[in-house]
């Protein structure tokens, strides 16, 4: 059962993406996953898993998270705006990647959308799903360092089946790097403050850097 959770995400994207090509379908099927999975497991399995996800989310000193989250989410985006703007001519083919976010169903009408999405929604639920839900069925099983660890693998995993394609070999599994060592970061802060604000403000940061990109160097 905890293979389905690890590789539930990806197999959400794969479908979305790569089988039917569509982001509007991926979104729905990929934050339904991260939604509905610890809903369920709360409700109709009897676990406290989910009601104690929300209490970390909400309380435990977060003035610390939220600072170390602000500070990590502007290194973050200037990280990810900075080097791309340095580096686009060498790691983006433009013309190939509107082509595949045209053929994903990314159009004018819905990009205001797909932002909102990414910026607010997504760093929410993957937060709450990663470092809150999964990390605290991993640490009763196996510890405080492989919950952390195996949270950011699987968290980078289904990013490779989103940049392989947009961005040059081998740039693309290169950014998977970054992702996983983001991944270990929000773990640790997620441990260190108790809390998973500072890591939503932080992924959501790194999220806009992202957006930003799109904007300015492939659109």
């Amino acid at each position: 059962m905890r293979y389905v959770l690890y590789f539930g995400p990806s197999v959400m994207i794969f479908i979305g993406l790569q089988i039917f090509s569509s982001v509007p379908l991926t979104f729905w099927l990929f934050y339904s996953w991260l939604l509905l999975v610890p809903l369920i497991d709360g409700l109709l399995i009897k676990r406290n898993t989910w009601r104690e996800t929300l209490n970390w989310i909400c309380f435990h000193k977060p003035h610390h998270s939220i600072k170390i989250g602000l500070i990590s989410g502007i290194i973050a985006f200037i990280s990810i705006f900075g080097g791309v703007a340095v580096l686009h001519d060498w790691i983006i083919n433009k013309e190939k990647a509107i082509s595949l976010l045209e053929r994903w169903g990314i159009t004018d009408k819905g990009i205001i959308v797909m932002v909102l999405v990414l910026v607010v929604i997504n760093p929410i639920l993957e937060e709450t799903y990663w470092r809150g839900y999964m990390h605290t069925k991993i640490v009763e099983r196996k510890g405080l360092r492989r919950a952390i660890f195996i949270t950011a693998f699987f968290y980078s995993l289904y990013h490779l089946l989103s940049l392989v394609p947009i961005f040059e070999w081998p740039v693309n599994f290169l950014f998977v790097v970054p992702v996983f060592v983001a991944g270990l970061f929000w773990g640790w802060m997620r441990h260190k403050y108790n809390t998973m604000i500072g890591t939503m403000v932080s992924h959501s940061l790194a999220d806009i850097g992202i957006v930003c990109v799109y904007f300015f160097f492939i659109r």
